[in-house]
C-alpha cells in the first residue's frame, strides 16, 4: 500500500506551511526596540507635522426650506382671508404654485457661482485680529495661516500673486446693448477660488434639509460667513419666487398712476365743459357732454382695473414669498475641526509599527529559503 501511495497528495503535504508563533513571538522580542523606536519616531513626525498644520473652525447653519407643496398648503391657509376679500372685490388670485421656483438640490451651485460669490465678497465681516469691520476681500488677501509651527511655506499674498498676470480686458458696449458675461481678471478669480473653498452647502435627500458649512482659520469670521451665506441664499431664492410678480406689480403702479392722471384729467374737463355750458340746450352741446362723460367713465374703468390688478399682484407677492425656518443658527464653535492632531500621531505610530514589522520580518526570513 505504501508503494501505491498517491503522488498528488504526497507533494501536497510536502508543500504544506507550518506558522510557527512562538518563532513569531521570539522575533518579536528580540527586534522589540527596533519596533520601539520605529513607533516613536513615526510618532514624533506625526505630531510635528500636526503641529504644521493649519487650524480650522467650522460653523454650522441648519435652515427647513418651504416645499412646493407646503407652500401651497401654508400659502392657501396664510392668505385664506385675503383671498377671500379678493374675490368679494372681483379679484380672482388664481394662483402660482411656485412650480417653476428653484428646487432644493440646486443650492449648493447657486452658492458655488461666480455672481453669488461676488456679491458676498464685498459683504463685510468683523475681523478679532484687527478689531474692526473689514470686507471680505480684503480678510482673503491676508495671511491667515495659524498653525503653531510653521516650518514650511506660508500662504501667498493674493495682492502680489496676480501682479504680473495680465488684467482682465475692457470690452466697450455695443450700441448700448448689455453684455451678458462674466469678465473678471486672475486677481479676482482667485479670491473667488478662495471664498468658494471655505463654503459648503449640503442637502438632506430625505428631509430636504439646508446645511451650511463654513470652515475658516477664525472662529468668529467663520459664524460670521455662515450667517452671511444664510441670508444672502435665503434673499436670492426670494427675489427668484418673486422677481416675475414684483416686475408685474412695479409695471402695475406705474400703468395705475398714469391712469389716475388720465381720469382726474377728463374728469376737471368734464366738470368744466359743464360749468361753460350749463343754459345751453344745443344738441351739439348734449353730444360733446355725453362724449366728455364717455372718457371719464372710461378712464374711470380703466383706472379701476388698473388698481384691482395691482392689489392681486401686490397678494401675489406675498404668497409666493418663501419661508425659511432656521432650525440651527451660526453659533461661534468653541473647538477647532481640524487638524485632529492625537489622530494624526497615533496614525503615523501604527504606520511606523507596521513598516518595523516588515524591516523584522526580512530579518528573520531567509528570503532564499522562503523563495525556493
Amino acid at each position: 500500500m505504501s508503494n501505491n501511495e498517491n503522488p498528488i497528495s504526497k507533494q501536497i503535504q510536502d508543500d504544506e506551511i507550518s506558522i510557527n508563533f512562538g518563532e513569531i513571538w521570539r522575533s518579536l522580542l528580540k527586534y522589540k526596540f527596533l519596533i520601539a523606536i520605529t513607533a516613536l519616531l513615526f510618532a514624533a513626525f506625526g505630531a510635528v507635522y500636526s503641529l504644521t498644520l493649519n487650524m480650522v473652525y467650522e460653523a454650522n447653519v441648519r435652515l427647513v426650506p418651504e416645499t412646493s407643496d407646503g407652500g401651497k398648503s401654508s400659502g392657501g391657509g396664510g392668505l385664506g382671508g385675503l383671498s377671500s376679500l379678493a374675490n368679494l372685490a372681483g379679484i380672482n388670485l388664481g394662483g402660482t404654485s411656485g412650480t417653476d421656483a428653484i428646487q432644493p438640490a440646486m443650492y449648493p451651485n447657486i452658492v458655488q457661482s461666480i455672481p453669488f460669490l461676488q456679491e458676498l465678497i464685498n459683504a463685510k465681516i468683523y475681523n478679532p485680529k484687527i478689531k474692526k469691520w473689514q470686507l471680505i476681500k480684503d480678510y482673503l488677501k491676508e495671511n491667515t495661516a495659524n498653525a503653531p509651527l510653521q516650518l514650511f511655506a506660508k500662504e501667498e499674498d493674493l495682492t502680489e500673486q496676480f501682479d504680473k498676470d495680465l488684467k482682465n480686458v475692457v470690452i466697450p458696449s455695443n450700441n448700448g446693448e448689455k453684455i451678458d458675461f462674466i469678465n473678471i481678471d486672475k486677481k479676482e478669480a482667485g479670491l473667488l477660488n478662495k471664498l468658494k473653498g471655505y463654503v459648503l452647502v449640503e442637502i438632506e435627500k430625505k428631509t430636504s434639509l439646508i446645511s451650511i458649512k463654513c470652515t475658516l482659520p477664525d472662529p468668529i469670521i467663520a459664524a460670521n460667513l455662515a450667517s452671511l451665506v444664510q441670508g444672502q441664499l435665503t434673499k436670492y431664492i426670494v427675489n427668484y419666487r418673486t422677481e416675475k410678480v414684483r416686475k408685474e406689480m412695479e409695471f402695475l403702479t406705474s400703468r395705475q398712476t398714469e391712469a389716475r392722471k388720465r381720469y382726474d384729467q377728463a374728469l376737471f374737463t368734464f366738470s368744466n365743459y359743464k360749468d361753460q355750458n350749463r343754459n345751453k340746450f344745443l344738441n351739439v352741446a348734449k353730444t360733446q357732454e355725453k362724449k366728455l362723460q364717455y372718457e371719464v367713465d372710461l378712464a374711470f374703468n380703466l383706472y379701476s382695473t388698473l388698481t384691482s390688478q395691482l392689489i392681486e399682484a401686490q397678494i401675489r407677492v406675498q404668497k409666493e414669498t418663501p419661508i425659511f425656518k432656521v432650525l440651527e443658527p451660526a453659533q461661534v464653535p468653541l473647538s477647532r475641526s481640524s487638524p485632529k492632531r492625537s489622530l494624526i500621531t497615533i496614525g503615523a505610530m501604527f504606520i511606523g509599527i507596521f513598516v518595523s514589522l516588515i524591516i523584522v520580518f526580512f530579518k528573520s526570513v531567509n528570503l532564499k529559503e522562503f523563495l525556493s
